[in-house]
């Protein structure tokens, strides 16, 4: 396969008019007189201003000793360059234009996303992303964001890649099917809710019984620069949970998913509402401290941190097995749960941090 070169600097016809004045010792006034024409339009070619014409390129050839074709063929090569250029610096600017508010390559790497490395393919992958016809950012910059619980680094690429995800679980939670909203049922089933933590396969049984009450559940992994751990909001008149995986651990899993459903209960009303959330870090926000409150509640938090407590100098993994047999609650949620309460040290029996994507069934995982 042949390599077409490119000239570091495009040269146009007006680089070489000045090399050739220099060598003969000419003016621009001397170039003018010689070939009829004003010193104005001499200023026009020395600058590549004004396209050669076949007549131009004549004279030209009889003041310099060439052929009109070196002039009309320079001038011509030189305004195609130039058109190239133009057009791979358009290019490039719509590229960095879609990247500003999506990270194309992660998405296209989770398989959201299908296009090549021309800059077409890319527009027509954004517009089919966004259902649009014309390539448009309207979205990102009409409207406010909720974002009740976030990051503070680099916050305008966290807002950006935020409404990209949110769109992706819009799309995907579009497709799924539930029975109606049942509150009262939901508010039942979460009753017992650390009994779910214990049982076998519990995970996916507790995805199934809220389904049964209505509610969208599914897992979309986080998009760089959002650090999200979950979301929740209404699709129409189900609420949906968004379970993200950032952190693969059950006891993030279950902390999370508590956490949302609390939004689902006490937050989730006018159907325009949406929560999404980075639970690395506790929150004043009242709606948020409501959430963590009644996640608190669901996992027994209160009295886990009482049972424990007293032996937070030498806890052991003998206290932890007998603090979750005791309150029927699964003892990755307990240490979890004391870790980051701060009543025991993180590094504190890392054996039972379990992972969880692999006990997701995958049908529930959306990308």
């Amino acid at each position: 396969m042949s390599t077409k070169l490119k000239p570091y600097i495009n040269i146009g016809p007006g680089q070489i008019i000045r090399r050739n004045l220099e060598a003969l010792n000419w003016t621009n006034k001397d170039l003018a007189d010689i070939i009829n024409m004003s010193d104005k339009s001499i200023s026009l070619l020395i600058n590549n201003k004004q396209s050669i014409t076949v007549e131009t390129a004549r004279l030209l050839a009889k003041a310099f000793d060439t052929t009109p074709e070196f002039w009309l063929n320079l001038d011509q090569n030189y305004r195609l360059r130039n058109q190239e250029e133009g057009k791979a610096e358009e290019d490039a600017q719509q590229k960095a234009e879609i990247r500003k508010y999506m990270p194309m390559l992660e998405m296209k790497k989770k398989g959201w996303l299908f296009f090549d490395r021309t800059t077409e393919s890319q527009i027509e992958a954004y517009k089919g992303f966004w259902r649009q016809d014309l390539l448009d950012f309207s979205q990102f910059t009409s409207s406010e964001l909720l974002l009740t619980r976030q990051s503070k680094v680099d916050e305008n690429y966290t807002k950006y890649y935020t409404k990209a995800w949110l769109k992706k679980v819009q799309i995907e939670s579009s497709k799924i099917s539930v029975p109606n909203y049942n509150r009262e049922a939901l508010l039942h089933l979460l009753q017992s809710y650390s009994n779910y933590t214990v049982i076998e396969n519990g995970i996916n049984i507790f995805i199934e019984d809220i389904i049964k009450c209505g509610v969208k559940f599914l897992v979309v992994s986080h998009l760089q620069k959002t650090f999200l751990d979950g979301a929740a909001f209404m699709d129409c008149t189900n609420p949906v949970l968004v379970f993200t995986c950032r952190h693969d651990r059950v006891d993030n899993f279950w902390w999370t998913v508590a956490h949302e459903l609390g939004h689902i209960i006490k937050h989730l009303h006018s159907g325009t509402e949406c929560f999404m959330d980075n639970l690395d870090e506790k929150s004043d926000n009242n709606q948020e401290m409501e959430a963590d409150e009644y996640a608190a509640e669901l996992l027994k938090v209160a009295d886990i941190k009482e049972k424990a407590f007293a032996y937070k100098n030498y806890f052991t993994e003998q206290r932890l097995l007998e603090i979750a047999e005791s309150l029927h609650i699964n003892s990755s949620v307990v240490l979890g749960i004391l870790q980051f309460n701060k009543v025991i040290d993180y590094r504190t029996l890392v054996k039972y941090k379990k992972t969880v994507l692999n006990d997701i069934d995958t049908k529930y995982v959306r990308g």
